[in-house]
């Protein structure tokens, strides 16, 4: 009895191993989920624009299909993008902007009865002369919303000194315009409670713990953007999103220092060709990368420009070295080594083929 259930226990412990061993792996493979390229969506896809797109994203930047230069994706910014609307003509990758974007912003005023989009600094004391001829909200929601996607959060920032029936107002239409996007609204400290009661996330326009806010101006920048900070529970302000409509790769950079990545290529030797494609591999991290024409005429002058506009020698790891042997000593032991290692760098290598004769 002991035996047969002995030889029970080995009889099925042996099925058990033969069934982990067999492979039951399909010979076909169906995805559970769509699988794009590695290329973000708002990259070119131009052939002309193949060999630079792959030197660039190794230094997490892509080139668009008009030609700007722009962060691989938002992330590396460490901080959420926006897009500042303030004309109902946007940006080619407007669209295509999953891996850029996180949404849009909006300053909005009101203008006989009805609300239209203003371009204003960032505490609203300058603006363009509010007429007629504005755009109106209804009329940009119109024309952005077949370019919005499903992750796509609006910001909206009505001017200073509404009431609270106009704020009300403003609220009703702005969901009506963007039923599927998720609202946010820059408002005074006053009315955050409104507006989250109505369903929308309040932000404050001035420094606030509790709420995220809009930054002072004096943290905006060239590239025209807002910021959004929050305070963390050690009351350091973080910013969490960058508002910009112009220079998105600057905006990005001034968040984030290290978001460009180290050259790829730290020796610039002759003869070398001098286009866009080096430029990419040997440009400073700190560079302006939307100025390559302007960075290939400084380079033979080992000089570029940094995205502050401001001209700086490359680093000497960049410069060329026509003699790197002279660095040593006649007497030293490795001085005569060096000159024939260099001597065999500048022998021409050829790849032709010959046919050789045996001598009789």
């Amino acid at each position: 009895m002991l035996l047969l259930r002995t030889l029970s226990l080995y009889f099925v412990l042996f099925f058990l191993l033969w069934g982990c061993a067999v492979d039951k792996r399909p010979d076909h493979y169906t995805a559970a989920i769509p699988v794009s390229s590695s290329l973000a969506a708002h990259a070119s896809h131009l052939p002309q624009h193949s060999e630079l797109q792959n030197a660039l994203k190794h230094r997490n930047l892509i080139i668009s299909e008009t030609g700007e230069v722009l962060p691989i994706n938002q992330s590396v910014c460490n901080s959420q993008l926006f897009y500042r609307l303030t004309q109902a003509t946007f940006p080619q990758y407007v669209g295509k902007h999953q891996d850029l974007l996180s949404g849009f912003y909006i300053d909005v005023a009101r203008v006989n009865n009805d609300w239209v989009v203003v371009d204003t600094d960032n505490d609203f004391t300058q603006s363009q002369s509010k007429n007629q001829s504005q755009l109106t909200l209804h009329t940009l929601a119109q024309t952005l919303t077949p370019k919005l996607m499903r992750h796509d959060a609006i910001i909206i920032r009505p001017e200073p000194g509404l009431t609270r029936s106009n704020l009300k107002q403003l609220l009703q239409l702005t969901k009506v315009q963007f039923s599927k996007q998720r609202l946010q609204f820059v408002v005074p400290e006053k009315y955050l409670a409104q507006v989250e009661k109505s369903g929308v996330k309040g932000v404050s326009d001035s420094i606030a713990s509790s709420h995220s806010y809009l930054a002072p101006t004096q943290l905006t920048s060239d590239a025209r953007r807002r910021v959004l900070m929050t305070v963390d529970s050690f009351n350091v302000a973080e910013p969490i999103a960058i508002v910009v409509d112009t220079q998105p790769l600057t905006a990005c950079m001034q968040a984030n220092k290290r978001v460009i990545l180290a050259p790829t290529q730290n020796i610039i030797a002759p003869p070398l060709k001098v286009d866009a494609v080096l430029l990419a591999n040997v440009l400073p991290s700190n560079a302006d990368f939307n100025r390559m024409d302007e960075q290939q005429q400084l380079l033979s002058a080992g000089q570029y420009l940094t995205i502050d506009n401001k001209q700086q020698s490359y680093p000497l790891s960049n410069k060329t070295d026509s003699n790197r042997c002279g660095l040593l000593k006649a007497g030293d032991e490795n001085y005569q080594y060096c000159v024939d290692r260099q001597q065999d760098g500048d022998t021409a290598i050829t790849t032709q083929k010959y046919i050789m004769k045996k001598q009789k």
